[in-house]
Protein backbone atom coordinates (compact mmCIF):
# COMPACT_ATOMS: atom_id res chain seq x y z
CA UNK A 1 0.00 0.00 0.00
CA UNK A 2 1.16 3.71 -1.07
CA UNK A 3 1.38 5.46 2.31
CA UNK A 4 2.75 8.81 1.15
CA UNK A 5 -0.94 10.17 0.52
CA UNK A 6 -2.18 9.34 3.74
CA UNK A 7 1.26 11.00 5.56
CA UNK A 8 1.27 13.94 3.17
CA UNK A 9 -2.96 15.11 3.38
CA UNK A 10 -1.83 15.37 6.68
CA UNK A 11 0.43 17.99 6.38
CA UNK A 12 -1.33 19.51 3.33
CA UNK A 13 -3.37 22.76 5.32
CA UNK A 14 0.43 23.49 7.11
CA UNK A 15 0.72 26.93 4.95
CA UNK A 16 -2.68 28.01 5.48
CA UNK A 17 -3.07 27.29 9.30
CA UNK A 18 0.26 29.12 10.24
CA UNK A 19 -0.39 32.12 7.56
CA UNK A 20 3.21 31.88 6.19
CA UNK A 21 3.41 33.80 2.23
CA UNK A 22 7.89 32.80 1.81
CA UNK A 23 8.18 30.64 -1.25
CA UNK A 24 9.66 27.89 0.76
CA UNK A 25 6.33 27.94 2.77
CA UNK A 26 4.73 27.43 -0.46
CA UNK A 27 7.05 24.60 -1.71
CA UNK A 28 6.12 22.42 1.15
CA UNK A 29 2.47 23.47 0.90
CA UNK A 30 3.12 22.06 -2.31
CA UNK A 31 5.10 19.28 -1.99
CA UNK A 32 2.18 18.12 0.69
CA UNK A 33 -0.23 17.84 -2.05
CA UNK A 34 1.61 15.95 -4.29
CA UNK A 35 1.68 19.11 -6.81
CA UNK A 36 5.43 19.44 -6.87
CA UNK A 37 6.84 16.21 -7.97
CA UNK A 38 10.50 16.22 -9.49
CA UNK A 39 10.45 20.00 -10.08
CA UNK A 40 14.07 21.72 -9.91
CA UNK A 41 12.38 23.71 -6.75
CA UNK A 42 12.47 20.39 -4.87
CA UNK A 43 15.62 19.83 -5.95
CA UNK A 44 17.19 22.80 -5.15
CA UNK A 45 15.00 22.32 -2.03
CA UNK A 46 16.63 18.85 -1.36
CA UNK A 47 20.47 20.31 -2.58
CA UNK A 48 20.50 22.48 -0.04
CA UNK A 49 19.99 20.14 3.01
CA UNK A 50 22.13 21.76 5.67
CA UNK A 51 20.65 25.08 5.30
CA UNK A 52 17.70 24.17 5.73
CA UNK A 53 18.63 21.94 8.62
CA UNK A 54 20.52 24.86 10.46
CA UNK A 55 17.24 26.87 10.14
CA UNK A 56 15.23 24.58 11.48
CA UNK A 57 17.15 24.24 14.42
CA UNK A 58 17.47 28.05 14.63
CA UNK A 59 13.43 27.77 15.29
CA UNK A 60 12.60 28.72 11.74
CA UNK A 61 9.39 26.11 11.15
CA UNK A 62 9.25 26.76 7.68
CA UNK A 63 12.03 25.22 7.04
CA UNK A 64 11.65 22.19 9.47
CA UNK A 65 7.98 21.99 7.47
CA UNK A 66 9.88 21.84 4.13
CA UNK A 67 12.49 19.35 5.42
CA UNK A 68 9.74 16.90 6.66
CA UNK A 69 7.89 17.10 4.20
CA UNK A 70 10.87 16.46 1.46
CA UNK A 71 12.09 13.23 3.37
CA UNK A 72 8.42 11.80 3.80
CA UNK A 73 8.46 12.16 -0.49
CA UNK A 74 12.19 10.01 -0.11
CA UNK A 75 10.17 7.72 2.19
CA UNK A 76 13.47 8.34 4.74
CA UNK A 77 10.91 8.37 7.78
CA UNK A 78 13.04 8.50 10.27
CA UNK A 79 14.41 11.76 9.74
CA UNK A 80 11.08 12.88 9.06
CA UNK A 81 10.20 11.99 12.43
CA UNK A 82 12.63 14.34 13.85
CA UNK A 83 11.81 17.16 11.82
CA UNK A 84 8.12 16.56 12.62
CA UNK A 85 9.16 16.37 16.65
CA UNK A 86 10.27 20.00 16.44
CA UNK A 87 7.11 21.22 14.94
CA UNK A 88 4.60 19.21 17.02
CA UNK A 89 7.02 20.65 20.38
CA UNK A 90 6.90 24.37 18.44
CA UNK A 91 2.90 24.20 17.64
CA UNK A 92 1.79 22.64 21.15
CA UNK A 93 2.18 26.27 22.29
CA UNK A 94 -0.66 27.43 21.05
CA UNK A 95 -2.56 24.17 20.52
CA UNK A 96 -3.58 24.71 16.93
CA UNK A 97 -5.20 22.48 14.51
CA UNK A 98 -1.68 22.32 12.93
CA UNK A 99 -0.52 20.76 16.40
CA UNK A 100 -2.86 18.12 16.38
CA UNK A 101 -2.32 16.83 12.87
CA UNK A 102 1.80 17.28 13.03
CA UNK A 103 1.89 15.37 16.30
CA UNK A 104 -0.38 12.78 15.33
CA UNK A 105 1.59 12.11 12.26
CA UNK A 106 4.21 11.86 14.43
CA UNK A 107 2.38 9.59 16.72
CA UNK A 108 1.86 7.23 13.68
CA UNK A 109 5.26 7.42 12.27
CA UNK A 110 6.85 6.71 15.72
CA UNK A 111 4.75 3.51 16.48
CA UNK A 112 3.10 2.08 13.44
CA UNK A 113 5.35 -0.88 11.78
CA UNK A 114 4.28 0.26 8.32
CA UNK A 115 7.06 3.03 8.53
CA UNK A 116 10.03 1.01 10.54
CA UNK A 117 10.81 3.25 13.16
CA UNK A 118 9.31 1.15 16.27
CA UNK A 119 9.96 3.84 18.86
CA UNK A 120 7.54 2.86 21.32
CA UNK A 121 8.98 4.57 24.24
CA UNK A 122 8.79 7.98 22.52
CA UNK A 123 5.48 7.18 21.19
CA UNK A 124 4.12 6.99 24.65
CA UNK A 125 5.54 10.22 26.05
CA UNK A 126 4.78 12.13 23.21
CA UNK A 127 1.43 10.16 22.96
CA UNK A 128 0.93 10.91 26.89
CA UNK A 129 1.96 14.88 26.39
CA UNK A 130 -0.43 15.55 23.41
CA UNK A 131 -3.27 13.99 25.29
CA UNK A 132 -2.65 16.31 27.98
CA UNK A 133 -3.29 18.71 25.35
CA UNK A 134 -6.50 17.49 24.04
CA UNK A 135 -5.70 15.88 21.51
CA UNK A 136 -7.85 12.95 21.20
CA UNK A 137 -5.62 10.67 18.94
CA UNK A 138 -2.84 10.53 21.61
CA UNK A 139 -5.03 9.53 24.17
CA UNK A 140 -6.41 6.58 21.82
CA UNK A 141 -3.35 5.83 20.91
CA UNK A 142 -1.89 5.43 24.67
CA UNK A 143 -5.48 3.33 24.94
CA UNK A 144 -4.46 1.14 22.37
CA UNK A 145 -0.95 0.22 23.20
CA UNK A 146 -2.37 -0.45 27.15
CA UNK A 147 -5.24 -2.56 25.70
CA UNK A 148 -3.51 -4.73 23.28
CA UNK A 149 -0.09 -5.08 25.67
CA UNK A 150 2.05 -5.63 22.21
CA UNK A 151 4.74 -3.66 23.63
CA UNK A 152 4.29 -3.25 27.10
CA UNK A 153 2.35 -5.15 29.73
CA UNK A 154 -1.10 -4.94 29.51
CA UNK A 155 -3.29 -2.49 31.94
CA UNK A 156 -7.02 -2.38 31.37
CA UNK A 157 -6.98 0.45 33.58
CA UNK A 158 -4.83 2.54 32.20
CA UNK A 159 -6.93 1.67 28.54
CA UNK A 160 -9.85 2.47 29.94
CA UNK A 161 -9.11 5.69 31.05
CA UNK A 162 -7.36 7.27 28.09
CA UNK A 163 -10.37 5.99 25.87
CA UNK A 164 -12.37 7.96 28.42
CA UNK A 165 -10.34 11.26 28.30
CA UNK A 166 -10.85 11.04 24.25
CA UNK A 167 -14.49 10.50 25.19
CA UNK A 168 -14.22 13.81 27.20
CA UNK A 169 -12.59 15.47 23.98
CA UNK A 170 -16.31 14.01 22.22
CA UNK A 171 -14.09 11.89 20.17
CA UNK A 172 -16.38 9.31 18.55
CA UNK A 173 -13.52 6.72 18.40
CA UNK A 174 -12.99 7.32 22.03
CA UNK A 175 -16.34 6.74 23.53
CA UNK A 176 -16.84 3.74 21.38
CA UNK A 177 -13.38 2.67 22.81
CA UNK A 178 -13.93 3.18 26.62
CA UNK A 179 -17.32 1.28 25.98
CA UNK A 180 -15.70 -1.81 24.04
CA UNK A 181 -13.39 -1.90 26.95
CA UNK A 182 -15.77 -1.35 29.89
CA UNK A 183 -17.52 -3.79 28.66
CA UNK A 184 -14.81 -6.06 28.54
CA UNK A 185 -14.28 -5.44 31.73
CA UNK A 186 -17.64 -5.99 32.91
CA UNK A 187 -17.14 -9.92 31.43
CA UNK A 188 -14.24 -10.46 33.18
CA UNK A 189 -15.37 -9.33 36.26
CA UNK A 190 -19.06 -10.50 35.08
CA UNK A 191 -20.12 -6.98 36.54
CA UNK A 192 -23.47 -6.08 35.45
CA UNK A 193 -23.51 -2.69 36.48
CA UNK A 194 -20.04 -2.20 34.21
CA UNK A 195 -21.91 -3.63 31.34
CA UNK A 196 -24.82 -0.92 31.86
CA UNK A 197 -22.04 1.83 32.23
CA UNK A 198 -20.52 0.34 28.93
CA UNK A 199 -24.06 1.35 26.97
CA UNK A 200 -23.40 5.09 28.22
CA UNK A 201 -20.19 5.52 26.41
CA UNK A 202 -22.05 4.03 23.42
CA UNK A 203 -24.61 6.70 23.88
CA UNK A 204 -21.93 9.57 24.07
CA UNK A 205 -20.12 7.99 20.87
CA UNK A 206 -23.99 8.14 19.05
CA UNK A 207 -24.41 11.19 19.89
CA UNK A 208 -21.45 12.45 18.14
CA UNK A 209 -22.18 10.48 15.07
CA UNK A 210 -20.25 6.89 15.47
CA UNK A 211 -22.79 4.97 13.82
CA UNK A 212 -21.61 1.39 14.95
CA UNK A 213 -22.45 2.20 18.67
CA UNK A 214 -25.50 3.81 17.27
CA UNK A 215 -26.32 0.20 16.44
CA UNK A 216 -25.08 -1.13 19.65
CA UNK A 217 -28.04 0.81 21.35
CA UNK A 218 -30.24 -0.97 19.22
CA UNK A 219 -29.44 -4.25 20.53
CA UNK A 220 -29.20 -2.58 24.26
CA UNK A 221 -31.94 -4.73 25.84
CA UNK A 222 -31.10 -7.78 24.32
CA UNK A 223 -27.50 -7.97 25.29
CA UNK A 224 -28.20 -6.78 28.52
CA UNK A 225 -30.17 -9.80 29.07
CA UNK A 226 -27.90 -12.26 27.64
CA UNK A 227 -25.73 -10.58 29.40
CA UNK A 228 -27.12 -11.08 33.13
CA UNK A 229 -27.46 -14.88 32.16
CA UNK A 230 -24.15 -15.08 31.43
CA UNK A 231 -22.87 -13.47 35.02
CA UNK A 232 -25.41 -16.04 36.59
CA UNK A 233 -23.69 -19.03 35.31
CA UNK A 234 -21.30 -20.29 37.97
CA UNK A 235 -17.39 -20.22 36.88
CA UNK A 236 -16.01 -23.45 35.80
CA UNK A 237 -12.79 -23.25 38.14
CA UNK A 238 -14.77 -21.55 41.00
CA UNK A 239 -14.10 -23.86 43.97
CA UNK A 240 -17.34 -25.49 45.59
CA UNK A 241 -18.36 -24.00 48.38
CA UNK A 242 -17.61 -25.87 51.86
CA UNK A 243 -21.25 -26.74 52.85
CA UNK A 244 -22.77 -25.09 55.81
CA UNK A 245 -23.93 -26.38 59.22
CA UNK A 246 -27.42 -27.49 59.26
CA UNK A 247 -29.62 -25.41 61.65
CA UNK A 248 -30.12 -26.26 65.02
Amino acid sequence: MDIMPKLLSLLAPLSAIMGKQSRTWVLASGVALGLLVGTSSTVQAFTGEQEYIKACQAGQMEQCNVLAQIYLQNKDYRNAATHLEKICADTMKENSPLHKQTCSLLLTMLTDEEYGIMDYQKGMIWGDHICAHSNAFGCLLMSNIFFTGKHVNADLNKASEYAKRACALKDGTGCRQAALITFTAAYIQKDVNLAEESYKYHQAACDVGNQASCNDLQQYQQKMEEFKLYAQTPDANAQPQPAQPAAQ
